[in-house]
């Protein structure tokens, strides 16, 4: 029930715009994620915004996050605290070369800028948050799909947390977001055909969850695309051959899926290609010879499919190759003396195949 004059000022409206009547307006659930946001904005909040404020929508929408993402209560860093002399936390980050360092941040839910909460970051100047990184929290529970209403939103990384449900379709909308990482949770259902429309995105990562079907010939449209890693999940189908068509692709994990069919002859169009890892699934086929136009592959993992026949001529052109792992498939033929083109290679590890003769020195 209302208890504040806040309630008549306009802020309650404009919540009620932002994600429906049906979620936060009269007779809505009191216990439900968007409901609770709505009453801490109104009631709890010490920055007590005014209708006019432009942060009313990220505010709100972080509060929801956190009702959304805390349901067992536990976060690891930064939870909210009553204590009013304990409003601030130390927490473990990353920086932009992925090495942890501490730091210390406001809590969730406290009276700072949500632009000092732990895992919130606004490197703009305009205090609007482009980006939200949260990893290994403790997260459970799910994503509300109403973060993609952040209007300069960036980047999304909920890395190494319990997370649930399915994968948003309106993430795929976001028409500033270039960065998802969503690896190490418990994502379930295929990956929505709006993903496959933010021709922004520079990074999707959504390895080690728990996605199925198949990875979509709308790939294509992820122009900006620099790094693909469906890795550890339950995707199968081929890789289609539309993925050539991405010239900025380095790196791409597809391992441990139920991938099959071959390798598309148009991988060989992804000359930025530095990492391919397909491990463990169910390729078959040769490899394409135009996997020797791939110069700056560097690692390059096949090991444990069905691929059969013998490495290509042009294998031995990846002048940059230095890990090479194609043990447990039916590879034959011989090694050809022209290995000692591959002056990087540092792992050539190929047993449990059917290669005949001896490895030249």
């Amino acid at each position: 029930m209302p208890t504040s004059e806040r309630w008549t000022m306009g802020v309650r409206e404009q919540i009620e715009e932002l994600v429906g009547m049906d979620k936060v307006g009269p007779g809505a659930p009191a216990d439900t994620p968007y409901v609770k946001a709505r009453d801490w904005l109104l009631e709890e909040d010490p920055m007590q915004l005014q209708k006019d404020s432009p942060f009313i929508v990220q505010r709100y929408l972080l509060a929801l996050l956190y009702f959304s993402a805390d349901r067992d209560g536990e976060w690891r860093h930064c939870a909210p605290s009553d204590d009013e002399d304990d409003q601030e936390c130390k927490a473990v980050v990353y920086d932009q070369e992925g090495m942890p360092y501490n730091d210390t941040f406001a809590r969730m839910l406290s009276g700072a800028s949500e632009c000092d909460w732990y895992g919130v970051r606004c490197p703009g100047g305009d205090n609007f948050v482009r980006e939200i990184e949260m990893i290994e929290n403790n997260m459970t529970g799910t994503l509300p799909s109403e973060l993609a209403k952040m209007p300069v939103l960036q980047r999304l990384s909920f890395i190494m947390n319990e997370l649930e449900g399915t994968l948003h379709a309106e993430f795929g909308d976001m028409k500033h977001l270039i960065d998802i990482e969503f690896h190490y949770n418990k994502f379930s259902g295929t990956i929505p055909d709006s993903f496959y429309n933010a021709d922004n995105l520079i990074r999707l990562n959504l390895g080690g969850n728990m996605l199925d079907g198949t990875i979509s010939p709308k790939i294509k449209n992820l122009r900006s695309l620099v790094g693909l890693f469906t890795f550890d999940n339950a995707f199968t189908g081929e890789i289609p051959k539309e993925i050539g068509e991405l010239d900025y692709l380095s790196y791409t994990r597809f391992s441990y899926n139920e991938h099959n069919g071959t390798f598309p002859t148009e991988i060989g169009q992804l000359t930025n290609l530095i990492e391919l890892y397909s491990q463990w699934n169910k390729f078959t086929g040769t490899l394409p010879p135009t996997i020797g136009e791939l110069t700056y592959l560097e690692d390059f993992f096949v090991n444990n499919n069905e691929f059969r026949g013998t490495l290509p001529i042009k294998f031995y052109s990846m002048e940059s190759l230095t890990y090479f792992y194609c043990f447990d498939n039916s590879f034959s033929g011989t090694i050809s003396p022209l290995i000692k083109r591959l002056t990087n290679l540092e792992r050539f590890i190929i047993r449990r195949n059917y290669f005949t003769g001896t490895i030249p020195a």
